[in-house]
Parts: C-alpha cells; sequence; structure tokens
C-alpha cells in the first residue's frame, strides 16, 4: 500500500509538470501583423519601403538602434530572436506587444520628434525613431 501512494504521487506530479509546461505553449492571441490603431490611412507614405524603414530585432539588440525618417513614414520590426521582445516608446505612446520569433510589427509616425523605445522584456534593449518633418510638395 506504502508503494501505491508513492505511485500515485508520481503520476500526480508528472500530470502536473506537464500542464503547466503545455500552458506556457499557448499560442499568442495577438496578430503576427499589427498596425496602429490611430493611424490615419491617409497619412501613410506611399512609397516603397526600403531597408531603411525596416528595424530587425536579433541578437538582443535593435538594428540600427538609430534611425532617422521622415513624418507619415512606417517603421516595420522584426524579430528574428528565438526569444520574445517588445517595441514599447519611453512615454508608452506605442507598443508593440511580445513579438515571436519571425513576427513583424508596425507603427506609423505622424508626428516629428524622437521617440526612445525599448523592449519591455529586456529593458538593457534600447532603440530611437527621430522624425524629420517633411516638407508639403506642390
Amino acid at each position: 500500500m506504502k508503494y501505491i501512494s508513492y505511485f500515485v504521487m508520481a503520476i500526480a506530479s508528472a500530470l502536473l509538470v506537464i500542464l503547466l509546461s503545455l500552458s506556457s505553449c499557448s499560442p499568442n492571441s495577438q496578430s503576427a501583423t499589427s498596425t496602429n490603431q490611430h493611424t490615419e490611412l491617409s497619412k501613410i507614405s506611399t512609397q516603397t519601403q526600403n531597408s531603411n524603414t525596416t528595424v530587425k530585432i536579433l541578437n538582443f539588440k535593435y538594428m540600427p538602434d538609430n534611425l532617422k525618417i521622415g513624418t507619415g513614414e512606417t517603421v516595420q520590426f522584426v524579430n528574428q530572436d528565438e526569444e520574445p521582445h517588445t517595441v514599447t516608446a519611453s512615454d508608452h505612446s506605442f507598443d508593440s506587444k511580445a513579438l515571436d520569433t519571425q513576427q513583424t510589427w508596425t507603427h506609423t509616425f505622424t508626428k516629428s520628434g524622437s521617440f526612445p523605445y525599448l523592449c519591455s522584456i529586456h529593458p538593457y534593449m534600447k532603440g530611437t525613431i527621430t522624425v524629420i518633418s517633411k516638407r508639403k510638395e506642390k
């Protein structure tokens, strides 16, 4: 009888470990690509995105960590790390939530200024987007 109780405890412990590990593997309810809700479509730049408008997240770094763009331009952030990361403005004006491996998130910058950001999971990861006013074309 003594060994049966040990066996039952071992089975219960194994089931608990399996359930806990499975609960941490739940799929992310956030879509793989999201856009800032406050972005007005009329302000989005019609220019084709180039390498200057993509920030890669790799080796626990934003690359490039300093980027200059014009107002109305969209920056795409791509997580190429195996760990989740966020793109969170220091002033909380934007936040990507957690991005898993190969997930992307975009944000359109409609105001000029300097926008420092970090990864809320790994706060030593930092970057800055500098937005310069574009002149109106006639």
